[in-house]
């Protein structure tokens, strides 16, 4: 048995009302109960078009940070709320980076890219952290704004100072968290506690 797609129910209305519904289904040759329809569909519609719908950034952000994004985006003349929080999220993570953690990120993107000046472009020319940046024939130097400095080559050999020392002048080979060697921990299931100690 199919189920019925309308519902029936009783509702009261002022005499008034109901003669204006009256005279507006005689006007539109409707019957009472059509017309009623179709003045709820129509001011149901009127209704939604009032109401905007949110975007995302409204849908996931409390109105006073949405207040910030917008302001923001006005006065970056961006087109979009998501575009402005967008940056604002790639600014405030950039703000957290450290100069290891972007040569963590060149390391990453190495194994991909091996040309340095497409390195440089998508990950150390676009940061928000750069205060200097230097292209050699075989490396890619840069200094932040921590004053220290990082460098990779062409074999993807990575470099680091915490006094942004320039590229030939003494910086350290840095080795990426994913290429150090894990550090032996003690099992206190393997045994007896004086084969551990070396005297």
């Amino acid at each position: 048995m199919e189920e019925e797609t309308t519902l029936r129910f009783s509702l009261r209305v002022p005499k008034e009302l109901h003669e204006r519904l009256t005279a507006s289904a005689n006007e539109h040759n409707y019957s009472l109960n059509a017309e009623m329809l179709r003045l709820l569909d129509v001011g149901l519609q009127r209704e939604k078009e009032k109401a905007p719908e949110k975007d995302l950034v409204e849908q996931l952000l409390p109105p006073g940070m949405v207040w910030r994004v917008e302001r923001y985006k006005n006065s970056a003349g961006l087109n979009s709320n998501e575009e402005a929080a967008k940056r604002l999220i790639k600014f405030a993570l950039e703000e957290r980076e450290s100069t290891k953690d972007i040569l963590e990120k060149l390391h990453e993107n190495y194994k991909k890219e091996k040309d340095l000046r497409i390195l440089a472009r998508d990950v150390i020319a676009s940061h928000g952290a750069m205060t200097n940046i230097r292209y050699g024939k075989d490396f890619v130097w840069f200094e932040t704004t921590a004053d220290e400095s990082g460098a990779i080559d062409k074999k993807g050999t990575l470099y680091f100072s915490e006094q942004a020392r320039e590229w030939d002048c003494g910086m350290e080979y840095y080795v990426p968290q994913s290429e150090q060697p894990e550090t032996p921990t003690w099992d206190s299931t393997s045994g007896d506690l004086d084969s551990e100690i070396p005297f």
